[in-house]
């Protein structure tokens, strides 16, 4: 076992080898038909290793092996890992027990061997239609607690790489699992923001995957059986959103969300690993949409279907060529089709194995369904084959995907402290419904509360009283409005919401839910408002130099002044009105700017973090904020005014809702209003008949 951890993973390579080598030898065992109790090839020997059983002859073949060529370092695959040729006689005997540099020679190149005949007779199907088939049968992969998610086939269909938080619940990692195994092989450590689907290299020995986190964002890889990580390609995340990054069959190209240009939207680029170069695919000059979350390659690697994110956040389905060229559009579902849920624009996509359709997910009758299109064009139609958004095996008989067990969707809660960042008297569920309930913020007096609900099929504006009775619907919009936020006196709530076809704005409505009007232009998108204490000015968000930027609007006058000039999302005024206190879009940490302009100072640094911008509250001795790295469990601490100290206030006992603004406190700082949710899934196969 020592011999082969040498020749496989490096002295300084982080990695469970116990775990890693089982996995392996598993595979090998899989792959020739052996079996661990009456052993052909490959016998093991208690707390030593493994011996090589199999009769073997001297003849006269030279054994060697020339290691496959990747475009970047591998922990596997690299030079200094694999023996020289082996040029000696070995003699035969059923109890021979494998020499220092034969015994890898002969696991990678039986591995390699049997691998790769099974990939060969998969690929050689890959083309069968899914028509005619028939279910056979459903059953779970993993079982473990915990969120398990977007599961991928391994290239020879024996296995499934897949995000999961793990038992503990302490953060997402990519796993890779043997179907049928019980047990997952973690390959990745690093906590560092959120890590996006998993993709096997054709080969099936890296894997590579988005991280996002406001300071390493790129695209990383790890060998498939445990080693170090490390990074391909700086990448922008859209909306911090780590997206897949499928990998194409040439072996030296991904596909990846990204800026063509530094200034330019968001489109899907191909990255040689070559040579580092990215080429654009799905941007022409002068467009301004941004490709959102949510792309898939087709079943031959020629096509690649994806969504383009108008600001009215219709979800229609686009297809350019793998090579760029043409774009084409498949869908036209304008208003009525619009996606207003989960994340912006046309959500995850896939290809059936035919490559005859896509399948998309949408909003066209209020909550989140799954619809599909023919890869020619047309309508949209529902989708009733598949459950979810999954993956294939290359000849269509089996698929993965991720099914919720038990979900309990956003909703409010209520601190109540004994003191400002004092110890916790109460904690209590104040909104809660089957749909998400967020962007809870109390009235100046503390009787009142507003927050966003999905309840409706579509994000609208809701108040009660403070322990949440007494709920009534004030917006009646039919479309995406949320962030409100009241005024000094009470009498008004400004909230932003998506105005079909044109930007995202700044609207004011009174508590009963009249007087609706727009107080902001509508040349540029504009969003989550909050008042000047004086309640003369909304302070808001506006990108409209191709960053988001803190600006302030007089109500009198209707003049619009920009505050910052380096970034700013989510403003917020100090209790005396002097200071304004706000995050980043694309960067964590709290920082400051006096209301009437000038410098920018950072006050908190790295807290909250990237993805959790609206998870901080100003009151009048302090900022709390949200520590979503925290250990075990994500934090609610509070920084001084007077000591400039930070200091844990209380744990959450579930997630935290990320992108919204989910948490805000009374002035008096002894009420804190959060938003938490629990969701478990588990990885599900279904089984269909060969042609």
């Amino acid at each position: 076992r020592e011999e082969l951890r040498k020749v496989l993973w490096p002295s300084d390579t982080f990695v469970d080898f116990d775990h890693s080598l089982n996995t392996a030898v598993m595979k090998l065992r899989e792959a020739l038909g052996d079996q661990t109790g009456a052993p052909l090839y490959i016998e093991t020997i208690p707390k030593r290793g493994y011996r090589f059983i199999a009769p073997v002859t001297e003849g006269d073949e030279t054994w060697t092996r020339t290691p496959k060529q990747v475009p970047f370092t591998s922990s596997i695959a690299t030079a200094d890992a694999v023996p020289e040729p082996v040029h000696q006689s070995v003699p035969a005997g059923p109890s021979l027990f494998l020499h220092r540099t034969t015994f890898p020679l002969i696991l990678l190149l039986i591995f390699g061997t049997a691998v790769g005949g099974y990939t060969l007779f998969l690929r050689s199907n890959s083309r069968q239609s899914i028509t005619g088939r028939k279910l056979l049968r459903t059953v779970p992969i993993t079982s473990a607690a915990g969120d398990a998610i977007s599961p991928v086939f391994s290239p020879d269909g024996r296995e499934i790489a897949y995000v999961w938080d793990g038992a503990d619940r302490k953060g997402y990692d990519v796993y890779v699992q043997l179907i049928g195994a019980d047990l997952p092989l973690r390959l990745t450590y690093e906590h560092l923001g959120l890590i996006g689907p998993p993709s096997w290299s054709p080969d099936g020995t890296q894997i590579v995957f988005e991280r996002c986190d406001g300071k390493h964002d790129g695209i990383y890889a790890v060998p498939a059986l445990g080693g170090e990580e490390h990074q391909l390609a700086t990448a922008a995340c859209y909306y911090t959103l780590p997206n897949a990054v499928p990998w194409m069959a040439n072996g030296n190209d991904i596909l990846l969300v990204d800026h063509c240009t530094p200034d330019s939207p968001f489109a899907v680029v191909a990255l040689s690993l070559a040579n580092g170069q990215k080429r654009c695919l799905t941007s022409p000059p002068g467009d301004k949409d941004d490709i959102g979350w949510g792309f898939a390659l087709s079943p031959d690697g020629s096509t690649v279907a994806f969504g383009k994110t108008a600001v009215a956040l219709c979800c229609n389905v686009y297809t350019v060529s793998s090579h760029g060229g043409q774009i084409t559009q498949l869908t036209s579902e304008g208003h009525d089709g619009c996606n207003t849920l989960n994340d912006f624009g046309c959500n995850a996509k896939m290809w059936t194995p035919d490559g005859k359709f896509i399948i998309y997910e949408n909003t066209r009758n209020s909550l989140p369904a799954l619809f599909r299109v023919p890869a020619t064009g047309g309508t949209g139609e529902p989708e009733t084959t598949y459950p979810a958004i999954g993956s294939f095996t290359r000849d269509g008989t089996h698929f993965v995907y991720s099914q919720h067990i038990s979900s309990d969707p956003p909703a409010v809660w209520r601190a109540s402290l004994a003191s400002p960042a004092g110890p916790v008297r109460e904690r209590r569920k104040v909104i809660d419904s089957q749909f998400p309930e967020m962007d809870a913020q109390p009235s100046p007096d503390g009787t009142r509360l507003v927050w966003m609900s999905m309840r409706t099929g579509s994000e609208e504006i809701f108040i009660s009283d403070s322990d949440g009775h007494h709920q009534t619907q004030i917006t009646h919009l039919g479309r995406y409005s949320g962030t409100p936020r009241w005024s000094p006196d009470g009498k008004w709530i400004a909230f932003d919401s998506y105005i079909p076809t044109k930007t995202v704005q700044i609207f004011v409505v009174d508590p009963e839910g009249r007087n609706l009007r727009s107080i902001v232009s509508e040349t540029f998108n504009c969003a989550v408002p909050s008042w000047s204490r004086d309640g003369k000015f909304v302070y808001f968000s506006a990108k409209r130099n191709g960053l988001w930027q803190v600006w302030k609007h007089s109500l009198d006058t209707g003049a619009d002044v920009q505050l910052t000039k380096q970034g700013g999302f989510d403003p917020m005024e100090s209790m005396d009105g002097k200071t304004v206190y706000y995050t980043r879009f694309y960067e964590a940490g709290i920082w400051t700017v006096p209301s009437a302009g000038g410098p920018e100072t950072l006050v908190v640094p790295d807290r909250p973090q990237l993805g959790f911008w609206g998870h901080f509250a100003v009151s009048s001795s302090g900022l709390y904020f949200l520590d979503s790295d925290a250990q075990p469990h994500p934090t609610i601490n509070f920084y001084d005014f007077a000591t400039r100290r930070l200091s844990p206030v209380f744990a959450l006992d579930e997630h935290p809702a990320r992108l919204q603004p989910s948490l805000s406190v009374s002035e008096d700082g002894k009420s804190i209003y959060f938003t938490q949710y629990d969701r478990q899934s588990v990885i599900k196969m279904m089984e269909f008949t060969a042609q």
